[in-house]
């Protein structure tokens, strides 16, 4: 019984708890990491543009600005933004696509309710899309009772101001599992493998000479061709021939 409780809960060791991380290391090489960039963001853009034709997240996202700063420059009216004001931007965005409310802010900013009011109004005059859709996206769950995600999947949702969140996570977690079984495909007849899933990333244990080969491969597997045909989707890659904690951005000079 200690030991399955160990083994249960490796997605939620926190990012700084690096000792435990530590205790993590190849079987063969070298770990890989390939984790989906800023997917639940993406996928709103996505849903954007299919439920309203609401293109400016996607447009943003494209030209290589950062969403969470953007936000934050609309709710405090500034032409550039500290650190903290961006994750007061990124906190809403996050907010609303989780279906959270003023209570949510209040709870996550530690701020007044009157606070929190003034910053979701600031977001919605900042993102006037996000309200058109999440009522696009009530009216249809009155109208036929479910939601029909990127992936085709029905999706029945009790609570109608949690149907954008609903399509967001399910077509996160749909196209997650498309990823591993084609990653999966992909490894067959290699020495690399899937040791570990981690929310939105994949973690191989590889051999070293096959290292370029899965770098190049690996992110197509994970994209999916109906979203990317209208919000691009990208893989980050990180490795560590070491351990688990010690894992850095790849670098491709290395070993070609």
């Amino acid at each position: 019984m200690l030991f399955r409780s160990a083994v249960l809960n490796v997605q939620n060791i926190p990012r700084t708890q690096k000792d435990v991380k530590r205790a993590f290391v190849p079987k063969l090489d070298a770990f890989l990491f390939f984790d989906y960039k800023a997917i639940e963001v993406r996928l709103l853009a996505y849903y954007l543009i299919r439920g309203i034709g609401d293109e400016s997240l996607r447009d943003e996202i494209v030209a290589g600005l950062d969403p969470h700063v953007e936000t934050a420059k609309g709710i405090f009216g500034k032409s550039s933004v500290t650190d903290e004001e961006r994750q007061i931007g990124k906190t809403l965005n996050f907010s609303i696509i989780y279906g959270g409310g003023t209570p949510t802010i209040m709870r996550q900013l530690g701020v007044t309710y009157q606070e929190a009011k003034e910053l979701l109004r600031g977001y919605h005059k900042t993102r006037p899309g996000i309200a058109t859709l999440r009522d696009t996206v009530d009216s249809v769950l009155q109208e036929r009772g479910y939601l029909i995600n990127s992936h085709g999947r029905r999706l029945r949702v009790t609570d109608s101001h949690k149907g954008l969140n609903a399509l967001i996570q399910g077509s996160a977690a749909d196209l997650m599992r498309s990823a591993i079984l084609e990653v999966s495909d992909a490894l067959s007849g290699y020495s690399s493998h899937i040791v570990n899933v981690i929310h939105d990333e994949i973690m191989i244990d590889a051999s070293i000479d096959e290292v370029p080969f899965l770098i190049s491969e690996i992110p197509d597997k994970m994209t999916d061709d109906t979203i990317s045909a209208i919000m691009p989707i990208e893989v980050d890659c990180e490795w560590s021939t070491t351990n688990w904690a010690e894992k850095k951005e790849y670098d491709s000079v290395v070993y070609t």
